[in-house]
């Protein structure tokens, strides 16, 4: 019943119709459900919130942990992004806004949207293509390019590159594997694909990522050489347009007070929110606001994380890989003195 409920959920589309993933249209009805719960009253949303944050974390960690690609995260954040607007420019009550913060707020609320779909749209440029370094047969022998489709039925010749990748494993991913490999290219161990330095496979796209950073289940594409920029640039648009749109949002619903006043301009912050549950309009904006800043604090942190990569000179993949190295060294040290004491 649930595979014909799958298949009959479809979109008339030109051309055909297309298929809906329930995974796609799920975000459609929670997240609008949880915000209009979380209006009842405060301990309502405290609740709700923290039940957003270990829902979402224990669906990215069933993610990583089985590798599945899936419209699901994608999805929150289109719907996320919609309500939000929606919210705000009918809800909030605008006379409390100049046109200046509101044509700030859509500026950097689009340019931060650009950017991410830019994200997305370049993703497909960093995906190793089977033609990249292509070598004449007498220089690879028995090494075959593999198609997504062979993927599965070439695992089963992978363990004669194990004693080469033993290797490759416990060297600088800086270092030269060309000597390591006589002179050979450097090849996916999973895909069989010649491919360029710093490039790694992804599991989840089932293919190699050029300089892959990671996996972005948010944007449901992989992060690498060619939209990492854009990727950073996004976050931190979204960023400042979250924490301006809650500002003003908190502000206008709340008693707000004066900070500063630089060039003559207010820069104000909530301070007495205790009347927003009186009525559904403050509520919905309260929430939202509320849902605005969580989004901001799990940017920052991966805005942090970037920046610490950055000065490493390294991408997330390479330094869990390093990290990993690591433990496995200090696991295999520990066992040794185990055994010799």
């Amino acid at each position: 019943m649930l595979i014909a409920f799958q298949d009959r959920l479809r979109l008339p589309w030109r051309g055909g119709a297309k298929r809906i993933s329930p995974a796609a249209v799920a975000p459609a009805f929670i997240v609008p459900l949880m915000l209009g719960l979380a209006t009842l009253n405060s301990k309502t949303a405290v609740v709700l919130m923290l039940t957003l944050v270990g829902f979402t974390g224990w669906g990215m960690q069933v993610a990583k942990r089985t590798a599945t690609r899936t419209n699901f995260f994608l999805s929150w954040v289109v719907f996320s992004v919609v309500y939000m607007i929606i919210i705000f420019e009918f809800q909030v009550p605008l006379l409390e806004l100049s046109p200046e913060e509101n044509y700030a707020l859509m500026f950097f609320s689009c340019a931060a949207l650009y950017c991410l779909y830019s994200t997305k749209a370049l993703s497909s440029l960093n995906l190793v293509s089977a033609q990249y370094g292509t070598t004449p047969k007498d220089e690879l022998p028995g090494i075959a390019e593999a198609s997504s489709g062979e993927e599965q039925a070439e695992a089963q010749i992978t363990l004669q590159m194990d004693s080469v990748l033993d290797v490759d494993e416990m060297v600088d991913d800086s270092s030269e594997r060309v000597d390591l490999m006589h002179g050979q290219p450097n090849i996916c161990e999973s895909c069989r694909k010649v491919t360029p330095r710093r490039a790694y496979h992804c599991p989840i796209c089932g293919t190699c990522v050029k300089r892959r950073d990671h996996h972005s289940y948010w944007l449901n594409c992989c992060i690498g050489e060619r939209n990492y920029v854009w990727y950073i640039c996004g976050l931190i648009l979204s960023e400042i347009a979250l924490l301006l749109g809650a500002n003003l949002t908190l502000t206008s619903i709340c008693h707000p007070f004066m900070v500063v006043r630089p060039l003559g301009y207010p820069v104000l912050l909530p301070d007495d929110c205790s009347e927003v549950f009186e009525s559904f309009e403050l509520g919905i904006s309260f929430v939202v606001a509320c849902y605005a800043l969580l989004i901001s604090g799990y940017i920052a942190f991966i805005l942090a994380r970037q920046a610490y990569l950055w000065w490493k000179g390294s991408t997330l993949h390479e330094y869990k890989r390093s990290t990993h190295a690591a433990g496995r060294g200090n696991r295999i040290w520990s066992l040794w003195r185990a055994i010799i004491k």
